[in-house]
C-alpha cells in the first residue's frame, strides 16, 4: 500500500484534468476484491497474498491463489482507525501495517499480531527482506529505520518536509526517503545510515522507488517528471521517464533491471525501459462502472521474477493479472 487516502484523492483529481490516452488490453486473470472500491494495496514480493485497505471497511489480507479473504486487520476502532499503508517481507511471512498512529506487524500465515507501537503522524512505511526492520515515513519531518524485534530505532532520517514515500533496497544496504521538500534522499544502511545524495525534483516528492539489488533508485515528482539515478557514487541520472506531468503511486523494477512498470493515479500502467526511460507499452484497465472522472488508481503492481507477467490492483477494488510484451 503506498499512499493514504486523502494523497491519492488530490492525485485523482489532477490525473483526471491532465486527461491523456493509452491502449487497451486484455488481462490474463481478473479478482474482485472490494465492490465499494479501496484506498490502498500492498502485493507480496512473490505474488501470493495482497492487502487491501477498503472504502467501506478493514484492511484484509487475500490469498490470491484462491481468491479468498484470509483475515482482516486493524490496529484502533473509531474514526481514527484505518491502515494508511502496508508493505510485506521479501518471503511473504510478515506484514507491517500502519495507521495515523500506529505500527503494527503480523504473521501473515495466521494473521497474529507480533508487534504493536503507538506512533504519531506517520505517512509511508517499507519493509526489510527478512521482516526485521521497519523504514517509517513521518508527517514529523524524518523517516525512521526501526528494528521491530528489539523494539528500538536504529537510524533517524531528517528532512525539511514531511517524508511522503519510503523504499528499501532487498540486498539491506539501501534506505531511500521522499519529502514535501522536493527531495530524494539515498541512505547507507551498512554504514551507521550514512546520508549518500539528495535529489531535488522541483516539487514534492509522490514516490520512491528501489529495485532489488539497490543499483537503481526511482524518484517521482508530483505532477512531475520521474528520474532513475545510479545508487552508487554521487547517484548519476540514468534517465528520466519519456513523459511529464505524471504522478506515479506504485512502481517495481525487473529482477535484471531491464524494465520498471509503474502505476498511475491516471490509471495507467506504464513499461519503461530502465536505461533510456522509453515508454515500451502503456495501458488502461477498465473500471466496473462507466465513470467522469475516470478515476481508477493503481495501487500497487508486482512483476513476476521473469517480467512476463505483472499483478496490479487498482482503486475499483479489482486486481488483474496481464502479460508483459
Amino acid at each position: 500500500m503506498r499512499k493514504p487516502l486523502a494523497f491519492l484523492l488530490a492525485a485523482i483529481l489532477a490525473a483526471a484534468l491532465l486527461g491523456g490516452c493509452s491502449e487497451t488490453k486484455q488481462p490474463l486473470d481478473t479478482w474482485v476484491h472490494a465492490d465499494a472500491g479501496s484506498y490502498g494495496a500492498a502485493i507480496s514480493p512473490d505474488g501470493k497474498y495482497l492487502l487491501t485497505g477498503e472504502i467501506d471497511g478493514f484492511a484484509r489480507v487475500w490469498d490470491l491463489a484462491t481468491n479468498e479473504v484470509m483475515y482482516s486487520v486493524q490496529h484502533e476502532d473509531g474514526d481514527e482507525g484505518g491502515v494508511i499503508a502496508a508493505a510485506f517481507s521479501e518471503r511473504g511471512d510478515v506484514l507491517v501495517t500502519v495507521e495515523q498512529n500506529s505500527i503494527a506487524r503480523w504473521a501473515v500465515a495466521s494473521g497474529r499480531l507480533t508487534g504493536y507501537w503507538s506512533w504519531p503522524n506517520l505517512s509511508d512505511v517499507a519493509v526489510s527482506a527478512d521482516g526485521r526492520y521497519a523504514l517509517i515515513g513521518s508527517k514529523d519531518n524524518q523517516a525512521v529505520y526501526f528494528d521491530m524485534v528489539a523494539g528500538e530505532m536504529r537510524y533517524v532520517f531528517p528532512h525539511h518536509e514531511k517524508v511522503t514515500s519510503v523504499a528499501l533496497s532487498k540486498d539491506g544496504r539501501f534506505a531511500l526517503t521522499g519529502a514535501d521538500d522536493w527531495h530524494a534522499s539515498l541512505w547507507d544502511l551498512r554504514d551507521d545510515g550514512k546520508h549518500l545524495w539528495s535529489k531535488n525534483l522541483e516539487y514534492k516528492i509522490a514516490l520512491v522507488a528501489l529495485s532489488d539489488d539497490g543499483v537503481y533508485a526511482l524518484a517521482n515528482a508530483y505532477i512531475g517528471d520521474a528520474r532513475i539515478f545510479e545508487t552508487a557514487g554521487q547517484g548519476r541520472l540514468v534517465s528520466r521517464l519519456d513523459e511529464v506531468r505524471m504522478t506515479l503511486v506504485s512502481a517495481d523494477f525487473s529482477d535484471d533491471n531491464r524494465i520498471l512498470a509503474t502505476g498511475r493515479a491516471a490509471k495507467s500502467i506504464d513499461i519503461w525501459e530502465v536505461a533510456t526511460g522509453k515508454l515500451l507499452e502503456t495501458w488502461k484497465p477498465t473500471v466496473k462502472h462507466k465513470v467522469r472522472p475516470d478515476s481508477a488508481t493503481i495501487l500497487d503492481l508486482k512483476l513476476d521474477t521473469n517480467a512476463r507477467t505483472l499483478i496490479s490492483e487498482s482503486s475499483t477494488g479489482i486486481g488483474q493479472r496481464w502479460s508483459v510484451n
